[in-house]
């Protein structure tokens, strides 16, 4: 296994962040850091990599933006191969990561999970309460003028059961602070949790919770084994009048067929933070007072943006004392170990 001294480490910073400067500013009198700004345009990010490229090899990129970089492909960092060792980029996600680019060529991809953890867990339970209890429905009645015409009574959160379909950091968060508000929980998960981790939740098939809950929430990533997980199929077998969330990815979803189960009764309410081609929403769902959106706004909150860059970089550091960053999305052999940290 071979040594990579740390002052001949090149590590790349795309964006700007806020709350870790000091540290990066730090760690350049030990290595080279180069801070590449925002680019306008992916276009103009693949171009930019390609000069650096061009100019020197790098060991590391941190995106603290990749808003105008994504996806992370053989397209945007295949010109770092073969220096290339470490990625890390903000959020839960990686979709917009092509792990298997990177593991074929031993780059570990780490993301930021448990920063957006919380808040997403607190937008869930909110998205929840929303459809449930016919937030929208209500609020568009009192802005016409209305009062109450046409609200009928909604069900009581204490009488409804919770399928959570996920139950990582997010899942097992949301389903605490529902069971404080008196819900039931069932959840299914690709491995059973042990009994601390499940708490009060009961173990189910992913069959069983489809056909039972009355509110089915989604916390998976978007796979090709998770793409349109409900489908028309899936919606035909759940209870009339059951009430969907979703603040995992919007392709989970097949939204031309939540729609149509919109459209039928079959689906009563909905809470949605997350679409399937973002920007763009059904008019069906823009139009409905039955449907509780929102932005992809589930972690926009002040102390998310903090807590997000500090655990960025703190899977930075783990990685130069370990190997191994704090969570690490694929497991890739280390081809180096970095020395003098």
């Amino acid at each position: 296994m071979q040594l990579t001294q740390l002052n001949k480490l090149s590590i790349i910073v795309y964006g700007r962040g806020a709350y870790i400067q000091d540290e990066l500013h730090q760690l350049q009198k030990r290595c080279n850091v180069q801070f590449v700004p925002e680019q306008a345009t992916r276009e103009d990010t693949i171009d930019c990599f390609r000069d650096l490229a061009a100019h020197g090899t790098h060991d590391v990129v941190l995106f603290l933006s990749a808003v105008n970089a994504a996806p992370f492909d053989v397209t945007l960092l295949g010109c770092f191969i073969p220096s290339l060792q470490f990625v890390c980029g903000l959020g839960a996600g990686f979709d917009h990561v092509d792990v298997k680019f990177l593991t074929a060529n031993q780059v570990i991809y780490a993301n930021c999970p448990n920063a957006v953890a919380d808040p997403t867990a607190t937008a869930t339970v909110m998205h929840v309460l929303q459809a449930v209890r016919g937030a929208s429905q209500a609020e568009a009645v009192v802005r016409r003028g209305e009062w109450r015409l046409g609200l009928e009574a909604s069900p009581d959160v204490r009488d409804l059961t919770v399928g959570i379909v996920g139950m990582g950091s997010i899942g097992k968060l949301a389903q605490r602070k529902l069971d404080a508000l008196g819900f039931q929980t069932i959840y299914y998960n690709r491995r059973r949790l042990s009994p601390s981790e499940e708490g009060t939740a009961r173990y189910v098939s992913f069959d069983e919770l489809i056909e039972t809950a009355d509110v089915i929430s989604l916390h998976t990533p978007l796979t090709s084994e998770t793409h349109h997980l409900l489908s028309d199929a899936e919606f035909a077998r759940m209870k009339d009048g059951v009430f969907i969330v979703n603040t995992a990815r919007g392709a989970v979803i097949n939204e031309k067929a939540l729609v149509r189960a919109m459209q039928s009764g079959k689906v009563s309410r909905v809470g949605l933070d997350v679409f399937e081609r973002e920007p763009y929403v059904e008019p069906y769902l823009r139009a409905s007072e039955r449907a509780s959106l929102a932005p992809h706004w589930a972690t926009h909150t002040t102390r998310t943006y903090r807590d997000i860059e500090r655990e960025l970089f703190a899977n930075l550091v783990s990685w130069l004392k370990t190997g191994r960053p704090n969570t690490s999305v694929n497991d890739p052999l280390p081809r180096e170990v970095v020395v003098g940290w």
